[in-house]
């Protein structure tokens, strides 16, 4: 089974947990990006990831604080607060497991620093990958072996 490291995206975005909200949108639309990564707010250069705001975070956010115009909220306020996150070294099911049923995006850190996003649907793509796989591989398998019992002296 393939590690993360063998599914790297070529980039990730993070915002800080204290930016506008609007800019979080901004960065998301700019890049198409569904997802990006929200990192604690003493130093975002540097600090793990705290949080993922998604697509539908913002709809969240905005039944949850009614009360407040868009303009005021701020990124903590919408992402999905977690401190779970993989290294490059973890299988896809190890990952999948680590999401379990309330998490749809899990960072990828390496030395500390976020390396990637990856989305609950790019590792199911990639369990069902590998499983297609190992059935090619298994009829492959079977075919040999029927070819050699067919041709055998």
């Amino acid at each position: 089974m393939r590690r993360l490291l063998d599914l790297r995206q070529p980039a990730v975005h993070t915002i800080s947990a204290d930016a506008p909200l609007a800019d979080a949108a901004h960065l998301m639309a700019t890049h198409a990006v569904a997802a990006v990564v929200v990192l604690g707010v003493a130093d975002p250069e540097r600090d793990r990831p705290v949080g993922v705001l998604a697509e539908r975070s913002f709809a969240a956010a905005a039944a949850r604080h009614p009360d407040r115009a868009p303009r005021d909220l701020r990124v903590r306020d919408a992402m999905t607060a977690t401190t779970v996150h993989a290294t490059l070294d973890t299988t896809v099911p190890d990952a999948l497991a680590l999401l379990q049923d309330r998490l749809d995006h899990l960072p990828v850190t390496a030395d500390g620093q976020v390396v990637d996003l990856l989305s609950r649907s790019d590792l199911l793509a990639e369990l069902v990958w590998h499983h297609a796989e190992v059935i090619r591989e298994m009829r492959l398998q079977e075919h040999i072996m029927h070819l050699q019992g067919v041709y055998s002296c």
